[in-house]
């Protein structure tokens, strides 16, 4: 029998609840979807990342001030030439080496800025737990199965984005380096298939870093009908980055 594993990325009620901090447009009827195909698959193993915070972290308004005392709107773009002529500061010192530390990472990668995102999953919040519908599906998998749900927490670092389930943006830290653990898990599966939000953000970029370090044959599948964009990006441009790589696209019906 083939060994199937689902992949769920951050789908929390932050994105996917039109009442979270940071919805993504189609969340709800993406988790609908997914929660109709969890119960009718014959699903071999589930991951389920959680995406984690603490209020104070270098992408959140509370990490930053300006001369005038005022935090960045939701969405400020924070390059190294605006922190270090002083238009963005750290507000509490002691995270002055840290953010140096987080734009060398950024210029090594090419990463043009710190994106200042809506304060979102905030660990132990209603923001931070899986969509009911979710839970509720995941639930009855657990009890048709009999088998546990690997959890799989990632952004815990408030120093440096972590898009990828795998690898944060700053990988040189421990708990954002790459996680092999997780990855040699998931590639003894016969079939890996990826859902969750967003696709232009951490849905991407996990299946990225995942299909960038696999070596067998396996089967890499995109769930597409059960996963959006964050408002402004491009869905097509993602799909295009993922078919590059050998992703295979189905929906939640086939």
């Amino acid at each position: 029998m083939t060994a199937n594993a689902l992949v769920i990325i951050d789908s929390q009620n932050d994105f996917c609840d039109k009442k979270g901090s940071l919805y993504v447009d189609g969340a709800e009827e993406d988790i609908a979807r997914l929660s109709d195909y969890i119960k009718r698959e014959n699903i071999s193993g589930i991951f389920a990342s959680l995406d984690s915070h603490d209020v104070v972290s270098i992408f959140h308004p509370a990490f930053w001030i300006n001369g005038a005392g005022e935090r960045p709107a939701p969405f400020t773009q924070i390059t190294y030439d605006a922190f270090a002529s002083g238009e963005w500061k750290v507000d509490v010192g002691k995270n002055m080496p840290f953010a140096l530390r987080t734009f060398r990472a950024m210029r090594a990668k090419s990463v043009p800025s710190v994106t200042i995102w809506p304060e979102h999953c905030v660990v132990s919040t209603w923001g931070h737990q899986l969509a009911k519908p979710l839970q509720d599906a995941i639930a009855h998998w657990r009890d048709k199965t009999g088998l546990s749900v690997r959890y799989i927490f990632k952004g815990e670092n408030p120093y440096t984005d972590q898009f990828s389930i795998f690898e944060g943006v700053d990988d040189s830290y421990p708990e954002t380096s790459f996680n092999n653990a997780l990855f040699e898990r998931l590639s003894s599966f016969d079939t890996v298939t990826f859902a969750g939000e967003a696709l232009s953000h951490c849905v991407q970029e996990s299946v990225l870093s995942y299909m960038h370090r696999l070596c067998t044959q396996q089967t890499v599948r995109l769930l597409t009908d059960c996963t959006s964009p964050v408002s402004g990006f491009d869905r097509q441009e993602s799909l295009d980055r993922l078919r590059q790589y050998g992703v295979e696209f189905i929906t939640s019906g086939a």
